[in-house]
């Protein structure tokens, strides 16, 4: 079955805002751990899921487990009956070092996000390490890990709301997207990809 895929990066965060000020190392501090949206960003995806024509085709949202991104989908698709999905392989590039790709403990994002569920391999953030950073073999083996999990859904419409880089690997490295766009996705804009079955690396 072809997908109707939807790309939506989370809305502006902290790590972004302070990106601006102190540039990497905002990235890397205790401040910017699972780095929250900004008001902006809230505003940013509040207004997505206020004006987006395509939002009631929608059968499924994916999501990665960090802050921004779950809320940022709870901003868009909150209001809906849409099942919502949360999967570690959907996280930003790199796991480990950068603080703001940290995630929150499995408990607290259950507590937090009841109507989203969680397929996360551990309580606390077992794949992130200060002194280890993933490389882009191990992120292209999470893309192949999406795709295979999406070939084997059953929903034709599906939003993932995840991470600039991340996706930034998919379009660069992999047949079927739309738009050519920044190097830099934008902040809540929902980019979309035919994922087809004979899918192939380009």
């Amino acid at each position: 079955m072809i997908k109707n895929l939807y790309l939506i990066r989370h809305g502006h965060s902290l790590h972004n805002e302070l990106f601006n000020k102190i540039g990497v190392e905002a990235f890397r501090i205790p401040l910017t751990i699972d780095s929250p949206l900004t008001n902006e960003g809230h505003l940013q995806s509040i207004e997505l899921g206020n004006t987006w024509q395509k939002k009631p085709e929608i059968d499924l949202v994916l999501v990665s487990p960090l802050t921004r991104t779950l809320d940022t989908a709870m901003n868009i698709f909150g209001d809906t009956d849409i099942p919502m999905i949360s999967e570690e392989f959907l996280r930003e590039y790199p796991i480990g070092e950068d603080t703001c790709n940290k995630r929150s403990s499995l408990t607290s994002l259950k507590n937090k996000y009841p109507k989203i569920k969680f397929n996360l391999i551990s309580d606390n953030d077992t794949l992130w390490t200060q002194d280890y950073r993933e490389t882009i073999d191990e992120l292209e083996q999470r893309l192949d890990e999406m795709v295979k999990y999406l070939h084997g859904r059953k929903e034709k419409n599906i939003a993932i709301v995840g991470h600039s880089s991340y996706f930034g690997q998919f379009k660069d490295n992999h047949i079927g997207y739309k738009e050519n766009g920044d190097e830099e996705l934008k902040h809540c804009y929902p980019y979309e990809f035919i994922l087809t079955p004979d899918y192939k690396r380009l």
